[in-house]
């Protein structure tokens, strides 16, 4: 006679049950790490491209990037803020839109997505195409002359990059900060403390939303030599109180909040003050 087999119990169900919920919160965390790790490396190989192409761009126009050039001279001097030796940043003249200096890089660039930062939670996702409108949000072509107007932007004006501009590096000096993980700004405590929100985000809110933003010129554009707080990395945007950073000899670095100061004092020793230019 054929003996029946014999099933779990729902004792023994559970048990397996439990065991498998355990080892999937003992796996995430780790799987969460790795996946951390793998957005960082893919962020700081787009940062060295964005790099590469600053070079080879300035290699075509006299040894001078973008930002220190016209618009009409193939430029994008008038959409940012620079420091023109003052703590004090200028206005731009024809508005602030710091992403027009990537928009000059698109035949040197090979995909918009090398803009965007996987780990970045603030612009969404990346372009997928180096339009006006798919990149920088813009309705229309700003064309060589006239300004940029709120009114020409799409939405919250947001942008679809991840990367700050120094409106005053220069090939001149190898070391200056050339641009770098949108997510820094002030804290007012100590060295090593991240920073609770972006610049241009609300201080009462922990990390960066879209409706604290609301347009290009409300982005805050601080110089070096004017921080009232510590600059740091925030906390809970893209790396998580570290960064990476990309400097005008075509260079770039992952560095902690420490590893940021210590490049931001280099970047200003031949310059008075910089004017750094952070997206919307």
């Amino acid at each position: 006679m054929k003996r029946p087999e014999k099933g779990f119990t729902l004792v023994e169900l559970l048990v397996v049950v439990a065991l498998i919920a355990l080892l999937v919160a003992l796996l995430m965390p780790a799987l969460a790490a790795t996946k951390s790790k793998e957005q960082k490396i893919t962020c700081l190989n787009n940062l060295k491209q964005v790099a590469l192409a600053f070079r080879v761009w300035e290699g075509n126009h006299d040894n001078n990037y973008p930002m220190a050039l016209s618009s009409t001279a193939g430029g994008t001097s008038e959409f940012l803020a620079h420091s023109s030796g003052s703590a004090s940043p200028t206005t731009p003249s024809r508005g602030y839109c710091p992403g027009m200096t990537y928009m000059v890089l698109t035949n040197e660039l090979s995909s918009p997505k090398i803009l965007f930062c996987p780990a970045d939670g603030i612009h969404v996702n990346a372009a997928t195409n180096f339009t006006y409108y798919a990149l920088l949000g813009l309705t229309s072509n700003p064309g060589k002359t006239g300004s940029i107007t709120q009114a020409g932007e799409n939405g919250a004006g947001f942008s679809r990059v991840s990367y700050f501009i120094n409106a005053d590096a220069t090939e001149a000096n190898p070391q200056d900060l050339m641009a770098g993980d949108d997510n820094i700004g002030n804290q007012t405590t100590d060295l090593a403390t991240p920073a609770n929100y972006r610049f241009g985000a609300s201080a009462s809110s922990a990390s960066v939303s879209q409706a604290s933003v609301a347009t290009c010129a409300g982005i805050t554009t601080t110089a070096y030599g004017a921080m009232t707080g510590n600059w740091s990395w925030t906390a809970n945007d893209f790396h998580q109180k570290s960064g990476n950073l990309g400097f005008s000899d075509g260079s770039c670095q992952s560095v902690t909040i420490t590893g940021l100061h210590y490049y931001l004092s280099y970047s200003t020793n031949s310059a008075p003050t910089e004017a750094v230019n952070f997206m919307p």
